[in-house]
């Protein structure tokens, strides 16, 4: 007898990896694990890669939709049940190539290889049901901040907050922004290549590749449906994966050939080659990190880049007794974790994750290291304090706290000529990258740049 039907490998590897974000694992790392494993076609590596974070970026409006098709919507649905519903209903709301009942057939076949009793007839009522009601199951939002957050798929708390910080126009943009597609952006790794040889490169394999003015380093790719490890140049160490806006940090250190310079918090080691690079490798960098998993993966990729003048130190850059056994540096870095709000296009499962009372608690463990890593900065050096969230407990707080404990630091104002648009800098001299005006894609960051005064006859030049 002919093999009951199976659903597409596509599908099937969305399906694993939304179970497996469930549980705890972070969306990038499941899918790189399945898609590793599985090998599948350019075609359904593509497709997977959409219904995962198509549905991530949008599922509570999926889920509010759902609800309103079941008779008895407050039954607790089988978590693999609601994701199978989930990948049909993203496919009948957003993507308008694969035909409604390609889509439903899918699921329902999906359904039938992993669930028992009516859970397959559920499938098909209920998607048949939506392609038929589409209208009035799936209606505009209205401006009260429930709507929005259900619509656009963010915590409620989260919503009201940005409407009180920044109108309801702005709001709108950034929950629109916070669940689009965000390009391949990569940084040209000068210590291997030029713009101009990696573009070159790119058009002769048949790779879309633009400059992302005026950013001298940045190119946005349209990879095709390839892994970024399978796209020329990536084995070569040609190339690293960093939006437009996180490009932006490094340079704000101003590093000089010959200097001692910390990377805290480095991992995975973006920023840490970026400051390499601006320096020819002519440098001593420490990067220090809590997790030593995540240090030894940064080494590799270092490595990969031709990165030979960083030495990793796994540590807890909270602890003073820690960051002194480092010594003293002439510039510091600290990219902070913090509660990744301005990274949700790339993270979407986080805005699941965070809490309310989240950027306090992530700003008081930020003073703390700022605090700490600041004692290890040698007279008249600079600081970087970087993150990329836009919650003012966790930017504008945590610097203005710190200058405030430590009068021997001040806040230096970024130019405007080293960010390359005005806009993209606060009343205070910040970076400030999110949301633009202007609609460019980028990442929502902040950054801080802070001297050290202890010596006030320190050279004032960056």
């Amino acid at each position: 007898m002919a093999g009951a039907a199976k659903a597409s490998v596509s599908r099937e590897i969305a399906l694993e990896v939304l179970q497996a974000v469930e549980k705890g694992l972070f969306a990038e790392q499941a899918l790189g694990l399945r898609l590793e494993e599985r090998t599948p076609s350019r075609e359904d590596r593509r497709l997977a890669t959409e219904l995962v974070y198509g549905v991530l970026r949008w599922r509570s409006r999926l889920d509010a939709i759902i609800s309103r098709c079941l008779v008895r919507p407050d039954n607790k649905l089988d978590p693999k049940l609601r994701d199978i519903l989930r990948i049909g209903l993203y496919q009948l709301l957003f993507l308008d190539r694969i035909p409604a009942p390609a889509a439903v057939d899918q699921a329902v076949v999906q359904a039938k290889s992993c669930l028992k009793g009516k859970a397959p007839s559920l499938v098909n009522a209920t998607l048949r049901r939506i392609i038929r009601e589409k209208d009035n199951l799936n209606p505009s939002p209205g401006p009260g901040p429930q709507e929005l957050a259900s619509y656009y798929s963010h915590p409620l708390w989260l919503v009201k907050r940005w409407l009180g910080e920044l109108g309801y126009d702005t709001t709108i943009r950034v929950l629109a922004m916070n669940n689009s597609r965000a390009s391949l952006v990569v940084r040209v790794n000068r210590i291997r290549t030029t713009p101009e040889e990696l573009l070159s490169l790119m058009a002769g394999r048949g790779i879309e590749a633009h400059p992302v003015n005026p950013q001298p380093d940045a190119l946005r790719i349209r990879s095709g449906g390839r892994a970024v490890g399978l796209l020329p140049g990536f084995r070569e160490g040609l190339f690293s994966v960093q939006d437009g806006a996180s490009q932006l940090v490094a340079p704000l250190l101003a590093p000089r050939p010959g200097e001692r310079i910390l990377d805290a918090c480095a991992a995975p080691g973006g920023k840490t080659a970026h400051i390499a690079a601006l320096t020819g490798n002519d440098l001593e960098l420490v990067a220090t990190d809590s997790s030593e998993t995540r240090l030894r993966e940064m080494e590799r990729n270092l490595e990969r880049l031709g990165v030979t003048c960083v030495t990793t130190v796994p540590g807890d850059v909270t602890n003073l007794e820690f960051i002194r056994s480092m010594g003293t540096f002439d510039r510091i870095l600290l990219d902070a974790a913090c509660s990744n709000l301005g990274v949700l296009r790339h993270n979407p499962e986080a805005r699941y994750r965070i809490q309310r009372r989240d950027p306090a608690s992530f700003a008081a463990v930020q003073l703390r290291m700022l605090e700490a890593v600041a004692s290890a900065l040698r007279p008249g050096g600079l600081l970087v304090y970087s993150v990329c969230t836009v919650t003012r407990e966790e930017t504008t707080e945590v610097v203005s706290n710190f200058v405030k404990n430590n009068s021997t630091f001040r806040l230096i104002p970024i130019k405007e000529t080293e960010v390359w648009r005005p806009d993209l800098l606060d009343a205070s001299g910040c970076l400030r990258t999110f949301p633009s005006p202007e609609g460019e894609s980028l990442d929502g960051f902040f950054g801080a740049r802070l001297r050290g005064l202890s010596d006030w006859l320190a050279d004032y030049s960056l």
